[in-house]
């Protein structure tokens, strides 16, 4: 059963102007991102570890971290304590920059001080790295637990349905510093996105106005009754009856009156009367204007 064609275009209408807004938020954002400095410091990707799962507490665990792109190395020798005041002690935490967030991946390897315990799956770093383009923040924190699985279990179990345990787990804190380019570049992108929800929303609009508008429907404005502000008839009120003094000065001085026509008739056609009787003076009467003669 097809919906309410007022209400559709209730919705259209309303998802029109939510994408005016998110539009006007992320330009805003753009425009703090021009007037901010240091526009071409790299990004950064710090990795530090939280605790490790599933190794006896005699173990010296030694967690080596291989990002892909670019090919960069690092090895974390120590828990991080985030809510701690004091300085992050050496090994704690790995520092990547100019990381590409877009194809890099990050694989984890644990050891028992000398001894391999095995490596994890690579891990995507684009969804650890997303930035909010509607809520521009200077660092994006995210905990991911990581499986360290021994490469024997691998081996032996490769093309088998059964799950792999792992050796232990890491939980590895990241911290994601976007560069004034990545924010810019993302914020692009979600504007052009939000700018094809918006033409795709405003086309929407346009169908059900016209279909409302060829079943005669009523809209939201047609079925609102104003009160007039000028009642209906005024100007066909009936007219008075001219009292006799009216009629008087209608027949003799008023502007239908033949005196007033006739008034009108003479300032019109003064020209003509000026010039007959000058030429008729002339004719007929000539010789008063002539010059007396020589004595």
């Amino acid at each position: 059963m097809a919906g309410d064609p007022s209400k559709e275009q209730a919705a259209a209408r309303e998802e029109v102007m939510k994408c005016e807004k998110e539009i006007q938020t992320i330009k805003a954002a753009l425009r703090r991102l021009g007037s901010a400095g240091n526009a071409d410091e790299p990004n950064s990707v710090e990795v530090s570890m939280l605790k490790v799962e599933g190794l006896p507490e005699a173990a010296k665990p030694l967690i080596h971290l291989q990002l892909s792109s670019p090919i960069e190395e690092g090895t974390l020798s120590e828990i991080h304590d985030p809510s701690s005041a004091e300085s992050a002690s050496e090994g704690s935490i790995v520092t990547f920059k100019g990381v590409e967030t877009a194809n890099a991946t990050l694989t984890v390897s644990a050891k028992d001080a000398d001894i391999p315990l095995g490596s994890s799956t690579p891990h995507d770093l684009a969804p650890l790295c997303s930035i909010d383009p509607m809520e521009v923040k200077e660092e994006y924190l995210n905990e991911v637990p990581v499986a360290v699985v021994a490469e024997e279990s691998k081996e032996s179990k490769e093309g088998s349905s059964e799950p792999i345990l792992p050796v232990c787990t890491v939980t590895l804190r990241i911290k994601y510093k976007p560069s004034p380019k990545d924010q810019r570049e993302e914020l692009y992108e979600v504007l052009n996105k939000t700018s094809q929800r918006k033409a795709t929303a405003l086309e929407n609009l346009r169908k059900i106005s016209m279909t409302l508008a060829r079943e005669g429907s009523p809209t939201k404005a047609d079925t609102t009754v104003a009160k007039p502000s000028v009642k209906p008839g005024f100007l066909n009120k009936k007219q008075k009856e001219p009292t006799k003094l009216e009629k008087i000065y209608e027949r003799t001085l008023g502007p239908d009156s033949i005196l007033r026509k006739s008034f009108g008739f003479a300032i019109a056609t003064r020209n003509y009367f000026i010039f007959f009787g000058a030429v008729g003076l002339f004719h007929f009467k000539g010789q008063l204007l002539s010059l007396p003669p020589p004595v």
